[in-house]
């Protein structure tokens, strides 16, 4: 992914977040003009996008993400999504994803989630559609906080 193609998608990402909720998402006003920078390399929260396909796969993870979730950029662009809960917990993402098709956006979502190592941990957040510049559905997007890791 080159730089350019990322800051698209962070920026659609911002946009279809706006779009639903009415604000961007939260940046530091002193970071403003880096906004996209800052979303992407300092955000103290995880940014996700997979894509529109049966089996989705990630095709964006900022480096709160990364550090969550334990896998690099490169290993998140591989992954499944549907790898990112336990099998025991797909149900309950199922359901959470079928909220965003109908609505758009899921607030408050809390689930639990699968680190790289295979640890346990809990997730809240908003999980929403990422439009395109013609409306079209990219993706679903996650800001996630991570709960304290267990085993």
């Amino acid at each position: 992914m080159t730089p350019q193609e990322r800051n698209q998608l962070i920026g659609l990402l911002d946009q279809s977040y706006e779009q639903w909720t009415g604000q961007g998402l939260p940046v530091p006003s002193e970071r403003a003009k880096q906004r996209l920078e800052w979303l992407d390399q300092h955000s103290p929260y995880g940014l996700l996008i997979q894509n529109t396909e049966p089996d989705p796969l990630f095709i964006y993870a900022n480096q709160q993400a990364q550090l969550i979730f334990g896998y690099s950029l490169a290993e998140f662009l591989a992954t499944p999504a549907s790898q990112s809960a336990p099998p025991e917990r797909q149900q309950e993402r199922n359901l959470m994803l079928a909220e965003v098709a109908n609505k758009g956006i899921s607030n408050n979502y809390r689930g639990t989630r699968i680190r790289k190592d295979g640890q346990l941990f809990e997730i809240e957040g908003s999980i929403w559609k990422v439009l395109g510049k013609s409306g079209e559905m990219l993706g679903i997007a996650a800001m996630i906080w991570s709960k304290e890791v267990s085993s």
